[in-house]
This record gives structure tokens, C-alpha cells and sequence, in this order.
């Protein structure tokens, strides 16, 4: 039980860096899409 506990403990960390890391990493879709002829 110990053991799961803290496999659900590490898998909620480890989301928790991956979710900060690509909204970091990740540009908005009005900047990553903007050109001269597209309006958004």
C-alpha cells in the first residue's frame, strides 16, 4: 500500500513538471498563428 501511495505521489509530480514545463514552452494559438493575412 506504501508503495502505491507513493507511485501516485510521483505520477502527480511528475504532471505537475510537465504541465508547467510546456505551458512555458508552449505559445498561445493567436501568436503561434498570427500572420499578415489571418485574422484570429
Amino acid at each position: 500500500m506504501r508503495a502505491f501511495l507513493l507511485a501516485c505521489v510521483a505520477a502527480a509530480v511528475t504532471a505537475g513538471v510537465g504541465a508547467a514545463a510546456l505551458d512555458r514552452v508552449q505559445e498561445p494559438v493567436a501568436e503561434a498563428f498570427a500572420t499578415m493575412a489571418v485574422r484570429l
